[in-house]
């Protein structure tokens, strides 16, 4: 797939991902649930963009192009980034009581500091994944992955946000019944826990490096 190719279909993967995710929260927690619309614009498109821009940075992973990698991880390092500071304004008893204690509602449960514990690590992941990418995009264009200082920076960014949502949500997933005032639709941290899952353990089959192997085994085999 050429570079100008690989690019157009990246982009219209993420208009399908960011579309795909509003319509399932506005589905799940307005049209089914008890949300009503004046909390679309911060409470609802917040777990949209939680949800696409995790599945988007998940999607960098398995693009053949450096550039393409690098622009879809973008789109999704925005997307994260206006979720963490959605989160912030509404990290409140009145939005997301469950995270606080019932005895006097000031304190968080140990679920609720453990998400946001492995949130704020998948933060700090992204971060290294950002500084790698920046100085990468200076020194060659045509760079086969994402390097760091650390070992697969971005399996353990995916692997913090799978803990980080599910100490949000694993109490509801084993329970349907909790399910029915939101139409019987999975939670939003559930999916989003299958999405990291998925991309941490998909690979990058189309990169230079694989088709260059690839190429050269071939090579070996017909000799």
């Amino acid at each position: 797939m050429s570079k100008d190719t690989e690019h157009a279909f990246m982009l219209k993967c993420e208009a399908l991902i960011i579309t795909i995710c509003f319509l399932y929260a506005n589905l799940r927690y307005v049209v089914f649930g008890p949300e009503v619309v004046a909390h679309i614009p911060l409470y609802i498109m917040n777990k949209a963009l939680s949800w696409s821009g995790l599945a988007t940075i998940g999607l960098s992973k398995v693009f053949g192009q450096a550039e393409t990698r690098r622009m879809a991880g973008l789109l999704g390092t925005v997307m994260i980034g206006m979720h963490v500071v959605m989160s912030l304004l509404i990290l409140r008893p009145e939005y997301l009581g469950k995270f606080f204690n019932s005895l006097d509602g000031m304190r968080m449960t140990w679920e609720g500091e453990a998400a946001m514990l492995f949130g704020i690590l998948g933060l700090v992941f992204l971060a290294c994944l950002i500084w790698n990418t920046a100085i990468t995009n200076k020194k060659s264009d045509q760079s086969s992955g994402m390097e760091s200082v650390l070992p697969r920076p971005i399996n353990i960014l995916l692997f913090c946000v799978a803990l980080h949502v599910a100490f949000m949500g694993w109490d509801d997933w084993f329970e349907p019944a909790k399910w029915a005032k939101y139409g019987y639709l999975p939670p939003i941290t559930m999916l989003s826990f299958f999405t990291a899952v998925m991309f941490l353990f998909a690979e990058n089959f189309l990169s230079p490096t694989t088709r260059s192997k690839t190429g050269e085994e071939l090579k070996a085999k017909g000799k």
